[in-house]
């Protein structure tokens, strides 16, 4: 399958588990670790990452970067949550994630009210930090099967 390339338009962190990120301008991502100062961090699913494509085609109202819980929002890649277990999405120069799932088990909360349905339990795409590094907005992506 073809992903092309897309950009890094939304940057999103937060203290607890369960609720919505705030936007950041960037994130440092540490290797078998997650993001910096991210309540996920160390945790199996260290990164979420959504196509905004994808997450308007879920959504019932317009979303902000972060508010559908993920940590990196990206444009131009369409069909994000397609890929394979073990995809990699590099990031910048040198950020690599694996892919380790994609979508997750629904657990009724107030993100989903907010976003009048589930985004992330459809569409998310979720990750391991291969390498690590820092990722700001406007930063290409590609996926390296």
């Amino acid at each position: 399958m073809e992903f092309g390339s897309g950009k890094v338009v939304g940057l999103a962190i937060s203290d607890k588990k369960g609720t919505q990120k705030k936007s950041v301008k960037k994130i440092k991502l540490v290797e078998g670790i997650g993001i910096e100062g991210d309540a996920h961090r160390g945790s199996y699913r260290q990164v979420s990452v959504l196509s905004i494509e994808e997450r308007d085609k879920i959504a019932l109202r317009k979303l902000k970067p972060g508010e559908a819980a993920e940590n990196i929002l990206i444009d131009g890649i369409d069909n994000l949550s397609s890929m394979a277990m073990g995809a990699k999405i590099k990031i910048g120069e040198s950020v690599i994630l694996r892919v380790i799932q994609i979508g997750k088990e629904f657990h009724e909360s107030p993100i989903h009210e907010f976003t009048g349905r589930p985004v992330l339990p459809n569409v998310g795409v979720f990750c391991s930090v291969f390498k690590g590094g820092i990722v700001q907005l406007n930063d290409s992506v590609r996926i390296v099967e």
